[in-house]
């Protein structure tokens, strides 16, 4: 079984011991993580093994993606985008699963796991992997030489945390400005719709600040409001959007001189929508990034927001292949 815990949504699948999908799930994770008890969890879980034909007995392991650094020795730091509980959460699971083994990663390394596994890398046979995930946050999974990348603290791959725009005078959760995330996230896209209309409202009609401001909120409620407002030409969904593929292709570019990846790809709830902005932020990436890597392949993930659960799954697989359970890290080919 594959677990992502995204800021928002918590997403579940079921796999064969052979990797194939056998069914998936979602539910939103403030309302069941932090209920606090057993019950709210195990149902949403009974649903996924209903829709997959499966009992909890024949649970063998269970991967657990989560939005934030994991140390080796399994604690969560820097994960701003949701209050998430991690000792709770893999208690819930082995209450629920005790006969199975629990592994836990960072969700960004499971989408690049995920997607070399079952998604756009896994038909390039790329060596050298670096998918970037855009949800409520921002963040980055990289396969080198064909094995997932560690770092000393968990940490490698908070790209959302890259400072993009050293002017900017509000502040990211992390306490930085100017980082990624506040423009190519889903909050970050809404923040900037929500400023650009505001900005129009008090300019163009002579709106209150207060009134301005509950009118933006109303019109732009969640990312997927903005993209639909983009579509239909209005006007602060458009600068939302411009300003989201400038400072991703710029963030690309920089990420590009530290790894330099045989291809970017784009994972995440809105990479499903990457028709509407990938064009845009291929053309920056070309314009800030250095000649040597100009021609770097950026795509859209196949598999979309499920990258992590099919990674989360495939880091699972790999415990049951490991006589110790510790996984090997190796980057499905």
């Amino acid at each position: 079984m594959g677990i992502d815990v995204g800021g928002t949504h918590t997403k579940m699948g079921a796999f064969s011991l052979e990797g194939e999908q056998l069914g998936t799930h979602a539910f939103d994770s403030q309302r069941v993580l932090a209920a606090g008890s057993q019950e709210p969890f195990a149902s949403e879980v009974d649903v996924l093994l209903e829709r997959a034909g499966a009992d909890e007995g024949r649970v063998a392991a269970v991967g657990l993606a989560v939005p934030g650094a994991v140390s080796e020795g399994g604690s969560l730091e820097l994960c701003p985008n949701i209050d998430l509980d991690l000792e709770h959460c893999k208690a819930l699971l082995r209450a629920q699963f005790p006969q199975a083994r629990l592994t836990v990663l960072n969700d960004a390394d499971a989408a690049v796991l995920g997607d070399c596994w079952h998604g756009s890398a896994s038909g390039l046979r790329a060596e050298n992997v670096a998918l970037v995930t855009l949800g409520t946050g921002v963040g980055a999974g990289f396969v080198f030489r064909g094995a997932l990348y560690g770092s000393a603290r968990g940490a490698a791959g908070e790209v959302g945390h890259l400072c993009v725009d050293p002017h900017e005078q509000e502040p990211c959760s992390c306490g930085k400005a100017g980082c990624l995330e506040q423009y190519a996230s889903a909050k970050g896209l809404v923040r900037t719709a929500r400023r650009h209309r505001v900005a129009c409202a008090l300019a163009e009609a002579g709106m209150a600040d207060g009134c301005a401001k509950r009118e933006a909120a109303e019109a732009f409620p969640d990312a997927r409001s903005v993209l639909e407002a983009f579509e239909h030409g209005e006007p602060a969904a458009r600068a939302a959007l411009d300003r989201f593929s400038d400072a991703l292709g710029f963030g690309l570019s920089q990420i590009a001189c530290v790894v330099d990846p045989d291809v970017f790809v784009l994972g995440g709830g809105l990479s499903e929508r990457a028709d509407l902005f990938l064009d845009a932020v291929r053309a920056r990436y070309r314009a800030c990034a250095l000649p040597v890597c100009r021609d770097t392949p950026v795509m859209a993930s196949e598999l979309g927001n499920a990258c992590g659960v099919h990674g989360a799954a495939y880091r699972a697989l790999e415990t049951l292949a490991s006589d110790e359970g510790d996984p090997s890290c190796e980057c499905p080919r």
